[in-house]
Order: C-alpha cells, then structure tokens, then sequence
C-alpha cells in the first residue's frame, strides 16, 4: 500500500486521520467533510444522522453562489466562508486546488480553538494534496 512521505499514512487515510483529530479537538462539531468542488465527498465524518452527500453537495452551492457574489465585489478568489445561524455555524475553507473543507455545529457560538482546529485541517489536507489525487 503507498504511502505518503509527510505522513507515512495510506493515501486513502489521510482525510479520515485529519478529520478525526478535529472531532477529537472540537466535540462541538456535529459533522466535517472534505469534497471536490463539484461536491463529490473525498472523505467525512459525522456523528448523529448528518448524511455527508448531502453536506456536501449543500457546500458545493454554497461556494458557487459565494464565489460569484465575491467576482462582482472583484474581492479576489474566495478563501473561506463562515455561516451563522440562530441553530448552530458552518465552516468552509478551500483546499487548494482539490476542493473544501465544511464543518457544521449546532451550537450557536463558535470558540477560538475550533477556528484554529479547523484551518489547521484544512491547512495539512492543502500540503498534501498532491497525494490524494
């Protein structure tokens, strides 16, 4: 089985390492993929009835409409986008030229750890991404 020099993980681990430390981290988190930009899922990791296809392909809208509101701003290319609702917060963050990372939470307040937790996940998944595709 190939591994990954940064790692020494399988290929096909690495996603499901990366976000199983960041539900360990951040237990306030209720689900956490990593998908294309089509929204084809990569890898995820969900507690409760989360259905990561359909977060996913939710995400893949949500950044298609975002990325045309930041064009008309001439705002440069999206980077991450944070959604907050009286139920609970979204997290998305591209990673580089693969796709995103989301993260949901039905808790209405978001903690510094978590942020930071989540773009440290976002940020090992971009430097390896020459290996997942």
């Amino acid at each position: 089985m190939e591994t990954t020099a940064a790692s020494g993980l399988p290929k096909g681990g690495i996603i499901e390492y990366v976000l199983g430390r960041l539900f360990e981290r951040c237990p306030e988190i209720d689900a956490g993929i990593i998908a294309t930009y089509e929204g084809l899922l990569l890898g995820a990791n969900v507690r409760d009835n989360d259905e990561p296809e359909n977060i996913g392909a939710i995400s893949s809208l949500l950044l298609e409409n975002s990325t045309r509101i930041i064009n008309e701003f001439n705002q440069g290319r999206l980077t991450q986008l944070f959604v907050l609702g009286t139920n609970g917060f979204t997290l998305l963050k591209n990673i580089g030229e693969i796709g995103f990372l989301t993260v949901t939470s039905k808790s209405s307040e978001i903690r510094r750890s978590t942020y930071y937790s989540f773009l440290k996940a976002a940020k090992a998944v971009e430097v390896i991404q020459d290996w997942l595709v």
